[in-house]
């Protein structure tokens, strides 16, 4: 029991993530990332010490990794290729391919941290002028860099610097961690100018064509030194608010990893108590966007208001011994599993317990800690889910580590546990909804709200 205790506790500490040279630039004074050197020695040496890190700390690469005797094969060969000085740049665009092989949005071949990131952007690394979104047909212009709008959103883009989109993407999509391909895309939009930067290299300038109002254009613009709408600092309320439309509330939840606890408590207590005092019927959660964080954020904020009777949030796990987690008697690097026979009581005697409708709206952003929310409701029926499937997978892994490479300092992310649903159904493929928001008689105004 302590250990399933000890598992459950970690897993709220869980997150809610090489074929081309750097082009030179021209301004050999514009500051740059990751562009010390590393000799073949040093090389080696972090890629030795990733691969033996993350076999210290994964409970079970099968899990993610669906050719394991390929993943093998491309670390050999890799590894033959580690035989002459590089920059840390260099070194990642070899590496970062296995981040499609290991498909696991918390198991990474990372570059640099988020605030790492504003840093360096800070200190004047300049980027592709422009954040994307990224369809079924293609690439398109969402908005300037760091910006609302543009005046160029929504062409489509056709090439950038010479290379087909089409192409560009998928050698982006190659280098994206994630456990899905459509889990990568959405990675990759929101990170795009990063591993734009990290693939190809950093670039004064941009040579884009594209198609707007059915025409061709061609513009040449300049590297921009901006932080992209994903790596904002963002507002409470841009993370956390409710809405309302007659008897039906939405509550948008994006993500489940904020730093003040507190304030997301009394924040949601209020929400509880002001659905009460307006007598809602039906209430939809929106994580569709959230990337997880916390499970005591959503047992203690929104669960605590919704469930009827007792639950757990997951059924079994796999987790491999860490010293700094081992209990007494636990050999370390060993594997546990086990199955979680706590229960979690309901209470229903809150003044601001929720008795109506509830349906939880899910999306391809869905992940981590939101899984296993979506995972909890859906078997125990505490609300119905909907939107479209999530593009992580129902079992989730969790309790990230990382790890700073000695020489080039590049940040990698392994899971140390594997958690399977409530029910004990072993789901390898992403969370299903029960219904679509188009199969909801909605209100066109609630519609809107999604």
């Amino acid at each position: 029991m302590i250990r399933a205790l000890r598992i459950m506790c970690a897993l709220a500490a869980a997150s809610c993530i090489s074929i081309f040279s750097a082009n030179t630039l021209a301004n050999n004074h514009t500051p740059q990332a990751l562009q010390h050197t590393l000799s073949a020695r040093q090389a080696s040496e972090d890629f030795d010490q990733w691969f033996n890190w993350l076999h210290q700390t994964h409970p079970d690469l099968s899990h993610s990794v669906q050719d394991v005797d390929k993943f093998y094969d491309t670390v050999t060969q890799i590894k033959t290729e580690l035989d002459t000085p590089m920059t840390v740049m260099a070194f990642w665009q070899k590496i970062a391919p296995l981040n499609s092989m290991l498909a696991d949005g918390h198991l990474k071949v990372g570059h640099g941290s988020s605030s790492q990131w504003r840093e360096w952007i800070t200190q004047g690394v300049t980027l592709l002028p422009f954040e994307v979104d990224i369809k079924e047909d293609g690439l398109y212009i969402a908005r300037d860099l760091g910006e609302q709008s543009s005046k160029y959103k929504g062409a489509k883009i056709q090439s950038i610097n010479g290379i087909n989109a089409e192409a560009l993407l998928k050698q982006l999509l190659v280098n994206t961690h994630g456990d899905t391909l459509a889990f990568r895309k959405n990675v990759l939009q929101s990170q795009f100018n990063r591993l734009y930067y990290m693939t190809f290299g950093p670039q004064a300038s941009f040579k884009i064509a594209f198609q707007q109002n059915n025409k061709i254009e061609h513009v040449t613009l300049n590297a921009k030194a901006a932080i992209p709408t994903a790596l904002a600092n963002s507002s409470f309320s841009d993370e956390f608010n409710v809405s309302y439309h007659e008897k039906t509330a939405v509550l948008q939840v994006n993500t489940f990893a904020w730093d003040d606890f507190k304030q997301f408590l009394n924040y949601m207590d209020s929400v509880f108590t002001e659905i009460k005092e307006k007598q809602i019927n039906h209430l939809i959660i929106d994580i569709s966007r959230n990337g997880g964080g916390n499970d005591d954020m959503w047992m203690a904020g929104i669960m605590r208001y919704i469930a009827h009777k007792p639950y757990r949030h997951f059924s079994t796990y796999r987790s491999k011994v860490l010293l700094k987690y081992r209990d007494p008697g636990q050999l370390v690097g060993a594997i546990e599993q086990g199955e979680n026979t706590r229960f979690i009581e309901p209470e229903t005697h809150l003044a601001n317990f929720y008795r109506g409708k509830t349906s939880l709206l899910i999306g391809t952003g869905t992940y981590s800690s939101s899984i296993v929310f979506a995972n909890t409701v859906q078997d125990h029926q505490f609300a119905q889910l909907i939107g479209n499937s999530t593009g992580g997978r129902s079992t989730q892994s969790g309790g990230i580590q990382f790890k700073h490479l000695t020489h080039s300092q590049l940040q990698m992310i392994s899971p140390r546990f594997i958690l399977t649903r409530p029910s004990g159904n072993q789901q390898m493929t992403p969370v299903q909804p029960d219904l679509s928001i188009e199969q909801l008689a909605l209100p066109e105004k609630v519609k809107a709200m999604l």
